[in-house]
């Protein structure tokens, strides 16, 4: 098996990365084709091929469900709300809300990677607050099934590849420790998000931004033990998801 990852910047800010894990090496040309086509502008682009050794297998992704709001404000009250659910406090959901807003590379605008912000103290965890912490290596065993699943589910055809790598990354990262997960895409045109954890699923929330804004990132609620094991499950550890 092979990782097949890209990642796309531009003026050095990060502005696209996707990834696919492909059994067969006669299949990494037509992969890498599908990917470079992922970025819509971009001065610099980094594609990886990597041989996978060894790999686990995760039986069921996060069950789904789809929420509609008048607004981001009102998306972000309820993002909020289901986070608590999953026993996020109150005001660290919101920080979490916040710290997309503004966008969370301390320098401004995107991360490559996401916040690790610890739900006791509100404090960012992560090593490299410029990077962040990149969740890598994780696709599904069968990509042509679970697409057909989606669209028998009424999911749009172009929406189809988002929702299924952003909720292959929110699977892998509960598997991996992560309490909860909030999200949404710095595409300036795409302003459906997500909240997600072991109770609450994965909760796609629209809108969770105005159109045209072209900031938002990841935010990785965890607690303050054993950081490096995380880090090193969400980025090294490689799994493939059998079905929805």
């Amino acid at each position: 098996m092979w990782s097949v990852r890209m990642r796309a910047e531009l003026e050095g800010k990060h502005v696209s990365g996707a990834e696919r894990l492909v059994k067969e090496e006669k299949d990494i040309r037509k992969t890498l084709q599908e990917l470079i086509r992922r970025p819509k502008v971009y001065d610099k682009m980094v594609l990886t091929v990597e041989k996978v050794q060894v790999y686990r297998v995760i039986n069921k992704a996060l069950p789904i469900y789809s929420y509609d709001f008048k607004s981001p404000e009102e998306a972000h009250s309820f993002a909020v709300m289901k986070l608590k659910e999953e026993g996020i406090p109150e005001e660290i959901g919101r920080l979490g809300i916040e710290l997309l807003k503004k966008g969370p590379n301390p320098k401004g605008g995107n991360m490559r990677g996401a916040v690790l912000l610890d739900v006791e103290t509100g404090q960012r965890l992560e090593p490299d607050m410029e990077r962040g912490i990149r969740t890598v290596r994780v696709d599904w065993e069968d990509r042509s099934k679970i697409r057909e699943e989606l669209k028998r589910r009424g999911i749009k055809k172009h929406y189809l590849n988002r929702l299924m790598d952003a909720l292959a990354i929110a699977t892998k990262n509960i598997h991996c420790g992560v309490i909860a997960e909030l999200c949404w895409s710095d595409d300036p045109d795409y302003t459906t998000g997500y909240v997600a954890g072991k109770n609450i699923g994965y909760v796609r929330i629209k809108p969770m931004k105005y159109e045209g804004i072209p900031v938002g990132g990841r935010v990785y609620f965890i607690k303050n033990t054993d950081i490096q094991t995380l880090i090193e499950c969400l980025e090294r550890k490689v799994f493939l998801i059998k079905r929805l």
